[in-house]
């Protein structure tokens, strides 16, 4: 460092004098001198111009380059821009100037002046101080000083001030000021607090020593100081930049000395009146918010302190989650007691927090992520010796009765070894929960197997085990397991002590049908009878259902009257489903020779249903009863209406039959046998068409035109193909006698042999179907395939509608969704049985939301849904797919019905997954306090399905993203980053609107 001179009789001027050369001038020389004389004058303008005048006309080169320095140096006092490069200008022009250090002095000014201080110290420390002017000196040494300050060199910036406060005048007072700051800023706060108190009385450094003054108190926990000082400042001061910092410190004092009414006033002063107030003094804003009842203005600001992971971030989540408890807010309590428990940095403040967190969770009986069970067992481990560890363990007994997480529970009790009466009562319960769960989401194997685990615990819960029975044998009955299912359903009725309730009719009607399904027609009348008087609702659909199969059962007894008169109270129950009422009850008719009452029945049927199953029955019964009344005319009308409307029935094909009988017998040969020939035509290598054949041969032998017979047949290939020889009969009936018997391998051998033997045999199709089966069963789709399309290729349509089923089946199981759809489409058209034609229609659903054309799928799903006594597994994804296809459509609204109805099932993974598309709907349309309704309503009850739970907790942060509620939105996303544990684009998800956040 230069050493500094500053001599007590130091007067700061602001030029410097001027050389110590003593010139003689002529006349020559008048301008310069007039030039000089102005400089010292300090009229800068006038010097400028005489100077300027004078480098014109002059050719000393000494005078030129004093006048040049006077010229800059008026520039520099001048304030012009340009003074900086005009500076430089100088030096490069004149390197051995002697005003050097002067000129070096003044660069120095000009950067210290614009604040540019490392420039300022650069081009301070080229000039030589000694080399100053005395006036100058002084100036230099503070301003070399306050711009070393400026740069943190406080060590060399107070040698400086030090110097000037021993024998400055001008600059005493600013340096004892500023080695004041210097000792504050590096911690002296004695000697800091000594200078300050010297200034405090000076009228230039009043306010600014005595705000440090307070900033010292405050650093020395001196309160009482602080706030006396303080209010001062904010009295004698009320517009000061300084006051922002005093209301956060006096508010804070305030706060430590118990006045929290005061800590309030001053702090929500601070807060509002800077753009990023600190987070320590939000905190203890927020928890005097909290102390005085305000739990709104508590959240508010203690929300604003947890950017971090530190201590300070767990202790405010606490006093948050403490506040939503008083707002009645549990769900974000439960986050933030769950956010302050993870965090270790207090041990005391994580005991709190994980005590309340598991209350909060017991009581909002949140079921999100397994929390529920598993957040007691980790308090119990983590503070064995708490004083909240007895009551934990009470709570874990509740907590296993009321939980939502089955799975979590269940392993909990699990890691127990001496469980007590309680707990196994709560296992018994949740493994019965299990079973519920996986019966609603179609996972029979594993709710039989939950059941029975139920079952077989014992009676510590007795309703839970009774119960058990009922839903195993709704597992077994789904499973067509119907022997099984009847033993589950006679064990409930006999051990439930209720009886009077839904569930014991439903188990006495669903008995019936076991036995029904059995063939054990008396067991299952007695069922149906018991169910009768159970049954509360006399418009149940089950109740018009059971009188009907009292009917079918009294029917294959053959007590027809009763049979009729069932039929009758079934259709007067549901007169919307009674066509099969009314066809039973016609057809019963016809068996008591009652032909015209038959007749009339199957017109009501066909007027009334004209989309019923059973009107092509209705039509072929009523030709059948004109039959017997020996109106050929009219049964000729109803067999013909049959033909033409259900082309693809099998009774079609009897009608054709019937057809070619009825003019042959009423002698009218030449219509019977174009009668045989369309069935023939139109049904090849069926079963009816080799009848037709054998009977046109007596028509055209009663015609005496054999002839004509044997080139038709001829015509068509020859009548080996209608004409059964014994060996083909024999070869293939031991080979079927094999198939039915059980025995596949040995039918399988059998019925490639036959095939070989007589490869174009009667029975041809037959085989090939048979061995499509027995190849579908051991799961062989592609040979099974082969079989059943060569049955579909052969035309006999005896086998048409059950090898069609298979191979759609087939291409759908083996993922060719095109051909699938196209098969299922097919058999939408033919099928004649109920539970095939149903199955098309659902098959047609599923390929076509697998192949993306979402019109398809709407149509599949609403030609499914028309149908009755759908299951309500089935019923549930037609309303998914349906929906699912409008909103692929982008008709979203039409959505929103089945959306709603399915998501009130959130234990079902379309209804979880419904529950979040609803929402999901809402937030697109901008309806966030719908959506976050929905989500907040989802998170409440839980799901099994915990990824469409995460997705809703993703969705929630969206809205509150949305809704500018980034601390909401931060505190979901860390839950769930917390607690979900799926391997999927969930944790994608988390981190992408994280760092938007922090953003």
């Amino acid at each position: 460092m230069k050493r500094i001179l500053i001599p007590l009789c130091l007067v700061l001027g602001s030029h410097f004098a001027i050389g110590q050369r003593s010139y003689q001038f002529n006349a020559e020389d008048r301008l310069f001198r007039e030039g000089k004389e102005l400089f010292s004058l300090k009229n800068y303008p006038g010097c400028t111009d005489k100077l300027e005048a004078y480098k014109k006309q002059s050719t000393d080169l000494e005078l030129i380059q004093e006048s040049d320095y006077m010229l800059v140096y008026a520039a520099f006092e001048q304030g012009r821009e340009d003074t900086p490069d005009l500076l430089k200008n100088f030096l490069d022009t004149y390197p051995d100037t002697p005003h050097r250090d002067e000129v070096n002095y003044l660069i120095g000014c000009t950067h210290f002046s614009r604040g540019e201080y490392e420039k300022a110290v650069f081009w301070f420390k080229e000039a030589n101080i000694d080399l100053l002017s005395l006036s100058t000196q002084e100036a230099y040494s503070f301003r070399l000083g306050y711009a070393l300050l400026q740069t943190g060199e406080r060590d060399e910036a107070r040698g400086y001030f030090a110097r000037i406060r021993e024998i400055g005048t001008t600059y005493r007072d600013a340096s004892t000021y500023y080695l004041a700051y210097i000792d504050y800023a590096e911690g002296r706060y004695d000697q800091a607090l000594t200078e300050f108190s010297r200034l405090k009385d000076h009228p230039e450094f009043k306010e600014q020593s005595l705000y440090y003054i307070t900033q010292i108190y405050f650093i020395r926990n001196q309160y009482d100081k602080v706030i006396s000082s303080g209010e001062s400042l904010l009295s004698a001061y009320p517009d000061s930049k300084n006051n922002t910092e005093l209301y956060r410190l006096i508010g804070h004092s305030y706060y430590q000395n118990g006045d929290q009414e005061e800590a309030i006033r001053l702090l929500s002063k601070y807060v509002s009146s800077t753009e990023k107030p600190l987070r320590g003094d939000l905190y203890i804003l927020g928890v005097c918010y909290f102390n005085k009842g305000n739990y709104n203005s508590a959240v508010n600001a203690l929300k604003q302190t947890v950017a971090e992971n530190d201590a300070l971030t767990q202790n405010a989540y606490l006093y948050l989650g403490q506040s939503y408890l008083k707002l009645n807010e549990k769900n974000n309590a439960r986050m933030a007691f769950e956010l302050a428990a993870t965090s270790t940095f207090d041990k005391q403040v994580q005991e709190v927090a994980m005590y309340n967190y598991a209350l909060t969770i017991h009581e909002t009986s949140f079921t999100g992520f397994g929390e529920s069970v598993t957040i007691f067992e980790d308090f119990l481990n983590d503070f064995p010796n708490s004083k909240y560890a007895d009551k934990v363990n009470d709570y874990l007994v509740e907590v296993y009765l009321t939980t939502k997480n089955y799975t979590a529970a269940l392993n909990s009790i699990n890691k127990i070894r001496r469980p007590s009466t309680k707990i196994l009562e709560a296992k018994q319960n949740i493994l019965f929960q299990l079973g519920t769960q996986y019966f609603t989401n179609t996972r029979m194997e594993e709710a039989i197997d939950y059941f029975g685990q139920a079952i077989a615990l014992g009676s510590y819960d007795a309703k839970a085990r009774s119960e058990a029975y009922f839903w195993r044998g709704e597992s077994y009955y789904r499973s067509g397991n119907f022997e099984r299912a009847a033993s589950d359903y006679r064990s409930y009725l006999s051990s439930t002590t209720q009886r009077n309730t839904d569930m014991y009719a439903l188990a006495r009607y669903n008995l019936g049908y076991c036995y029904f399904k059995e063939k054990q027609y008396n067991e299952a009348l007695a069922s149906f009878r018991e169910y009768l008087p159970l049954e509360k609702d006399n418009k149940a659909a089950t109740l018009a259902d059971a009188y009907n199969r009292i009917g079918d059962c009294l029917f294959y007894n053959r007590q027809f009257a009763a049979a009729e008169e069932n039929y009758s109270r079934a259709a007067n129950l549901l007169p919307e489903s009674g066509d099969y009422a009314i066809f039973q009850k016609g057809f019963l008719m016809g068996l008591q020779k009652d032909y015209r009452g038959k007749i009339s029945t199957m017109d009501q049927l066909v007027r009334e249903f004209p989309e019923s199953q059973y009107v092509d029955d209705a039509l072929f019964e009523k030709g059948r009863s004109y039959v017997l009344l020996e109106n050929y005319n009219a049964a000729a009308t109803a067999f013909d209406a049959l033909i033409r409307q259900f082309p693809q029935s099998s009774l079609a094909r009897q009608a054709g039959l019937e057809l070619g009988l009825l003019y042959y017998n009423s002698n009218q040969p030449q219509k019977s046998i174009a009668a045989y020939k369309e069935v023939i035509k139109n049904y090849p290598n069926s079963e009816e068409a080799k009848t037709a054949i054998q009977d046109m041969k007596s028509v055209y032998v009663d015609l005496n035109d054999v002839g004509s017979y044997a080139s038709y047949v001829n015509s068509l290939g020859g009548s080996e193909q209608f004409e059964v020889n014994e060996q083909d009969s024999l070869t293939y009936l031991a080979a079927e006698r094999l198939f039915t018997r059980g025995e596949t391998e040995a039918a399988r051998k059998s019925l490639v042999n036959y095939l070989q033997s007589f490869p174009k045999g009667a029975f041809v199709s037959d085989a090939n179907f048979y061995l499509g089966s027995v190849a579908f069963a051991h799961k062989e789709y592609a040979e099974a395939k082969k079989y059943f399309t060569s049955v579909l290729e052969s035309g006999n349509t005896k086998y048409r509608e059950n090898a069609l089923a298979r191979k759609a089946e087939i291409e759908y199981l083996t993922k060719e969704y095109e051909a699938a759809l196209e098969s299922f489409k097919r058999l939408q058209s033919i099928a004649e049985g109920k539970e095939n034609r149903e199955a098309a229609k659902l098959g047609a659903m599923r390929c076509a939301q697998f192949l993306g054309r979402q019109n398809d799928a709407l149509t599949a799903a609403n030609e499914l849904l028309k149908e009755t006594k759908l299951s309500p597994e089935v019923q549930t994804e037609a309303r998914y797919i349906r929906a699912k296809a409008y909103i692929g459509l982008k008709e979203e609204s039409k959505a929103l019905a089945d959306l709603k109805e399915l998501a009130k099932d959130t234990r079902t993974v379309q209804g979880a997954e419904s529950k979040y598309l609803l929402a999901k709907v809402y937030f697109d349309g901008k309806e966030l306090d719908k959506a976050e309704k929905e989500l907040m309503n989802f998170i409440e009850n839980g799901t099994p399905h915990a990824y469409w739970l995460a997705r809703g907790f993703i969705l929630l942060a969206d809205v509150y993203i949305t809704k500018g509620d980034d601390f909401q939105a931060r505190q979901y996303l860390t839950s769930l980053q917390k607690n979900y544990k799926g391997s999927d684009d969930i944790a994608g998800m988390i981190e992408e609107r994280l760092a938007k956040l922090k953003k």
